[in-house]
């Protein structure tokens, strides 16, 4: 039977996966019609995908198993990683708000 921690890395792959294809989608579709703006989108997805591939890393590290440097476990690595994607969400706003 799968832990909790398989089904949530399972969960973030198809995150990573989903992010892929949005990104080939937009892709497509700026090279179909020459849009700039599906280039942007295309080209801001892959925040997306740098917070999925964060997530993923995290949630392996939080798996780990405590050991003499770490008598506690990795499990902070998920506030980490969470306080990361935050920021990522605050500097996407900030930046949409330049435009």
């Amino acid at each position: 039977m799968p832990t909790a921690s398989t089904n949530l890395e399972r969960y973030a792959w198809l995150s990573v996966a989903a992010a892929l294809a949005t990104i080939g989608l937009k892709t497509l579709a700026w090279w179909l019609t020459s849009s700039v703006g599906l280039l942007s989108d295309a080209i801001e997805s892959l925040v997306n995908l740098s917070a999925a591939l964060l997530a993923l890393s995290m949630l392996r590290l939080a798996a780990k198993a405590p050991d003499e440097s770490y008598p506690y476990g990795f499990s902070k690595a998920e506030y980490f990683s969470a306080g990361i994607e935050g920021g990522l969400i605050v500097l996407a706003a900030a930046t949409d708000s330049q435009a």
